[in-house]
């Protein structure tokens, strides 16, 4: 990786610690390299910004959302091998308590859909122990799973294909019931039937990972282990610790999480999910010393290249969550064997959360976000190289 650029993108300010619980990426890159980062911003209210120049400047922010707004989740049309171009956004609204819609349009001059629409109508939105996450299947259904109260409020929801942006969502069948700190990751599936997606469920109470295939036609759903042994971490604490991206070529779901957090011997792993298998790969970290965890992963589709960006130094020798750095490892043969640990920022941060784009059209250098709780401020850490001809071209 070439020698980058960090910047403050955005404080955060009222809204410290509303994004814990919200399984999702807030950047997102066009496929002409436009880049856009969604946000709950210090009035909480929900806003984006976009750079036309890799990441070196940003715009202003355009308000999505005027009130207050916690648990933003966002999704883009083309993770799910679509030719459309929406950014979509759930979020929670504390003054109905009511899980909410909007749509971004990247390819139509970035018009917002015509109102905020009800996911969910909720009586009592609680922050700790809440969690939101949204995909769009393959066939074009947009899909949402839901949680703002303790476990006893939310669900699971679906806009259908004929009604997105702006129509009425209905009712799903859940499988289990969600507890107090449960998280879930949503991704589109690879089966015959296009509408079916595929759920990474965090278990809580049992210390476990699963897969979760949800069947449309049938409104069912189906779940297989993938690792039991997962001590959890609280999310207030910092967020997320799972991390997952579709590979589309490949019709399958590429999944980090760590077994522990800050914790001698932690590891973190890595899976590659499907309707059919699921299959474990070497560990991105293995025994770690101590003080390390979250993670966030990127599919760089100009080399087919695997990036894990994670928190903390492998040698136990920073401190978990006060004073850390960013690391990164990159694997070229698809999960199995890493590189060596790199490091990616300038300096310590008390960091709660990171991110990263997790599919990376034409620019080889991964953009990484994090929250330093310390400054209550966004931080990206950017390539310093301005972008090449072909970025600012649009040419693929």
């Amino acid at each position: 990786m070439p020698r980058r650029l960090e910047m403050v993108i955005s404080q955060n300010g009222a809204a410290t610690g509303r994004n814990q619980g919200a399984c999702t990426y807030y950047l997102i890159q066009t496929p002409t390299g436009v880049l856009y980062y969604v946000y709950i911003d210090a009035a909480a209210d929900i806003s984006f910004k976009k750079s036309t120049d890799g990441g070196f400047t940003w715009s202003v922010g355009t308000v999505v959302y005027t009130g207050t707004a916690f648990n933003l989740s966002v999704w883009y049309d083309k993770w799910s091998g679509l030719s459309s171009g929406l950014i979509h956004c759930s979020f929670v609204e504390t003054v109905g308590h009511d899980c909410l819609y909007r749509t971004i349009d990247t390819d139509s001059s970035d018009t917002l859909s015509t109102t905020s629409t009800v996911i969910f109508a909720g009586t009592s939105a609680v922050l700790a122990g809440s969690f939101m996450s949204i995909t769009r299947s393959r066939g074009g259904n947009v899909y949402c799973r839901t949680q703002i109260d303790n476990g006893t409020e939310g669900g699971f929801f679906r806009l259908t294909n004929a009604n997105v942006p702006n129509g009425v969502w209905d009712t799903r069948t859940i499988n289990e019931a969600a507890a107090t700190t449960d998280m879930m990751i949503l991704m589109p599936g690879f089966a015959t039937d296009n509408n079916d997606i595929i759920g990474i469920f965090w278990d809580i109470s049992t210390n476990e990972v699963s897969r979760q295939l949800y069947d449309d036609s049938a409104n069912t759903w189906a779940e297989t282990l993938i690792s039991a042994s997962m001590a959890d971490s609280p999310a207030s604490v910092a967020f997320s610790n799972f991390s997952a991206v579709p590979d589309l070529t490949n019709s399958r779901i590429i999944l980090t999480a760590w077994n522990g957090v800050d914790t001698l011997n932690a590891d973190l792993q890595a899976w590659i999910i499907t309707e059919t298998a699921i299959t474990a790969l070497t560990n991105v970290v293995n025994n770690s010393v101590d003080d390390q965890g979250l993670c966030a992963i990127t599919l760089d589709l100009v080399t087919n290249y695997w990036y894990v960006f994670y928190a903390g130094k492998s040698d136990g020798s920073e401190t978990w969550p006060t004073s850390m750095n960013m690391y990164y490892k990159v694997s070229t043969d698809a999960g199995t064997t890493w590189g060596a640990e790199t490091l990616m920022t300038n300096q310590l941060y008390n960091l709660t959360g990171i991110y990263t784009i997790p599919r990376l059209y034409i620019k080889p250098n991964p953009i990484i976000l994090s929250i330093d709780a310390n400054a209550d401020e966004y931080r990206i850490s950017v390539d310093i190289t301005k972008p090449r001809a072909r970025l600012q071209l649009g040419i693929t």
